[in-house]
């Protein structure tokens, strides 16, 4: 049960450093970079600007989680590392929020190590999850991919939230 909650807790616990060292955050905000750091988007501290990425990880998490669930349906042995694979991202998704925010709320001569972290996280998080099913590109059924309509129109929506909170901003501040 822990294993299911951890993640969530994890994501809480970017939106509570954040709130607690908002004071403390510059009157400008990264928005996006380039992996080398160049032409940076900046746009104004505000609350959308500070809570935008873990707002954006919790649409992934939900993502994540409803795969995850959809898996659970099955007790066979590809379904459990089917779910596990999920589980694995999403623990990547949560940890990829905390060290974004940690990167956020250092001082800017330790933001980019911050950074790197983050970076390696994510690329650590799906090598995991593909090593941890790698059968599942091979020997799962494509029926258990049939979406609800329920399925689907939640899958749209949140990919609408995603593209509003990860992009929009990108287009109106630079």
């Amino acid at each position: 049960m822990l294993y299911r909650v951890a993640p969530w807790a994890i994501l809480f616990l970017s939106f509570a450093i954040l709130a607690i060292s908002y004071d403390t955050i510059p009157d400008e905000v990264l928005i996006a970079r380039n992996l080398d750091g160049s032409n940076p988007t900046i746009a104004p501290k505000s609350l959308f600007t500070v809570f935008r990425v873990p707002l954006i990880e919790v649409v992934c998490a939900l993502v994540v989680e409803l795969m995850r669930r959809k898996s659970s349906r099955s007790d066979s042995e590809i379904h459990a590392n089917y779910r596990s694979m999920w589980s694995i991202l999403l623990y990547t998704v949560a940890f990829k929020s905390l060290f974004q925010t940690f990167e956020d709320v250092s001082p800017k001569n330790f933001s980019h190590i911050f950074f790197y972290i983050t970076f390696g996280v994510v690329i650590i998080g799906i090598i995991l999850a593909l090593l941890k099913n790698r059968k599942f590109f091979s020997a799962f059924s494509r029926a258990d991919w049939k979406f609800s309509l329920s399925e689907k129109l939640v899958l749209m929506f949140l990919l609408v939230v995603y593209l509003g909170l990860a992009f929009v901003p990108i287009l109106i501040f630079s």
